[in-house]
């Protein structure tokens, strides 16, 4: 086995310019599917993320009703007790806070121009316990004075040409259906990673939803948070784990676990990165018939020097070993080349990340596609690579190994 893999090693260096071009295709193909599967699982995560932190958090829990009519946002489907949901809730030693919401369709007006708003009535104190909203604020959370408050996406108020400081008004219809404006001034302007925050993000304090929406202290959902898992299956479990015990406990209710919202989620990125993937393979493909062709002509230009091994002895099973062992090291090659080259580039994406802003501008494509776009590291991807490829030079190899292996010693010596 040594003296083949003597044999392999040299006839791979003598061919040196049509290995170096196999190994290089390989090498982009492999770097390619690594750093775009880091580029993935980076914009997967950060869409997760954005589900606890900004949008629905671990649990959200609303009636079975309000669900239904989830989109129209109605007013008159509260929840019943929300002191006793909110004692079941923190009962649990896994849920560390709750807030209470209540959202109502509104329209918002420059003074010039209208458009219609979802807009959200929040505990600005409770409510930045349980959703890092308010860290991404440019101005202030809501810092109390008197007057009515609200908080806009910044977008949003690019769009109606808003500034903080600037006052507005809110239109909206109370929860007794009548019709109510006033003005509010903006003390905030949202800058997150969630690009629907940043293009239609409303809020408003109860403090002054009570009145101008008659609310009577009306809250149409509670969010949950939850303790932090590293592993995304078990934060999905503790979040599934909780609803299913809010469920039990107010059959009436309706609990959104992370866990549910996440798995969809994760189908429509699955979906969305299939065609990084037909890409890929594509790529691996040609790889692949450039391994072939390398040991075909490799066989070709060798046919005198097969019968003489031959005629040393050599089996036919030992032809093409030798050439096998010539695609392996080929596909090793190439593989050890890609992972070099995905591994670098997965490092400039985790430490440096990708301008997603500055490339495509704010585009709502389901998926965080705003600001600095970071990777995330995956040996796995690496490890896989490496034995897809030389599987897929194997493979490439098999068909001129078995060629070379049924040359007759006679027609090979030959052979000019």
């Amino acid at each position: 086995m040594g003296t083949l893999f003597k044999i392999a090693w040299r006839n791979v260096r003598r061919h040196g310019k049509r290995t170096a071009l196999t190994v290089v295709t390989m090498a982009f193909g492999l770097g390619l599917f690594i750093a775009m599967d880091s580029i993935l699982k980076g914009m997967d995560r950060g869409g997760l993320q954005n589900i606890i932190d900004l949008t629905d958090s671990s649990v959200r829990v609303s009636t079975k009703a309000y669900e239904e009519e989830r989109r129209s946002s109605p007013l008159e489907y509260g929840l019943p007790d929300v002191a006793s949901l909110e004692k079941l809730v923190l009962a649990d030693p896994r849920a560390l806070d709750v807030a209470p919401r209540t959202r109502f369709i509104g329209r918002l007006s420059n003074g010039l121009d209208s458009i219609p708003v979802l807009a959200v009535a929040v505990d600005p104190e409770r409510d930045a316990r349980v959703f890092k909203l308010s860290g991404h604020v440019a101005g202030s959370w809501f810092p109390g004075g008197g007057e009515r408050q609200i908080v806009l996406g910044r977008k949003l108020a690019a769009d109606l040409g808003i500034a903080l400081g600037d006052w507005v008004v809110l239109a909206a219809r109370t929860r007794w259906e009548a019709q109510n404006a006033d003005d509010f001034r903006v003390v905030g302007l949202i800058d997150s990673s969630e690009p629907s925050l940043n293009s239609s993000g409303v809020f408003i304090s109860f403090a002054d939803a009570e009145d101008f929406l008659e609310l009577e202290g009306l809250r149409t959902e509670l969010a949950v948070s939850m303790e932090r898992r590293t592993n995304l299956a078990d934060a999905m479990g503790d979040s599934d784990a909780l609803a299913a015990a809010i469920g039990k406990a107010f059959p009436d209710l309706d609990a959104r676990s992370f866990g549910e919202v996440g798995r969809e989620f994760l189908q429509i990125a699955k979906a969305k990165s299939k065609g990084a993937s037909i890409i890929i393979f594509t790529i691996l493909l040609i790889a692949g018939v450039g391994i072939a062709n390398t040991v075909l002509m490799s066989v070709y230009s060798r046919i005198r020097e097969i019968g003489v091994l031959r005629a040393y002895g050599f089996r036919p099973k030992d032809i093409s070993r030798l050439f096998l062992m010539e695609g392996a090291i080929i596909g090793l090659s190439g593989s050890l080349a890609g992972v070099a080259f995905g591994l670098a580039a997965e490092t400039w994406f985790v430490k440096v990340g990708l301008p997603v802003d500055k490339l495509m501008g704010e585009v709502d494509m389901g998926l965080p596609v705003w600001g600095t776009l970071y990777g995330e590291w995956n040996p796995s991807t690496m490890a896989a690579a490496v034995v897809f490829g030389v599987l897929v030079a194997l493979l490439a190899s098999r068909s001129p190994a078995r060629k070379a292996a049924r040359l007759q010693v006679t027609d090979a010596l030959r052979f000019v």
